[in-house]
């Protein structure tokens, strides 16, 4: 039985969509949230961009899914599986962050190309600063707690 950070929990949705013969890689265009149809009801559990829900602004959003994209290359990413990070959404009541995101098999495998989302739910989180450092100078990372949640979770 594999080993789960206490904090983490990995949700796993259905196939949404086959990319047929196209090319999985950093180069291939990404699926859009428009070939998916079960994102709505996605986006109803996770009220993206809602003053009365996420705890980071839009901007603070594609900051953390920007690191989180840098940090994948060198761990998650090398394996078998193809990752796009889509959406965060941090409840600082519930102290919780939602990372969602697109996960396929590359090419070779007998599922290649099929998408499938997945949603990240780490505890212990409460805002951007708890997500990420940021020095005087404004080089920002990944805060250690969120990458070994993240790892947790997706590893």
């Amino acid at each position: 039985m594999p080993i789960v950070h206490p904090t983490a929990t990995l949700i796993s949705f259905s196939v949404l969509s086959v990319l047929g013969s196209a090319v999985l890689g950093c180069g291939a265009p990404p699926p859009s949230d428009g070939d998916a149809p079960e994102v709505a009801s996605l986006r109803g559990e996770f009220p993206l961009g809602s003053p009365f829900g996420n705890a980071l602004s839009r901007a603070e959003e594609r900051i953390v899914l920007k690191l989180v994209d840098d940090v994948c290359g060198d761990t998650w990413c090398e394996g078998d599986h193809d990752f796009r990070f889509r959406h965060l959404f941090c409840d600082a009541n519930a102290a919780t962050c939602s990372l969602m995101f697109q996960m396929a098999l590359r090419e070779g495998g007998g599922s290649a190309g099929r998408w499938r989302w997945q949603v990240c739910r780490t505890g212990g989180f409460l805002d951007f600063d708890s997500l990420v450092e940021t020095t005087s100078g404004g080089y920002q990372w990944l805060t250690d707690a969120y990458y070994e949640a993240l790892s947790a979770c997706i590893g």
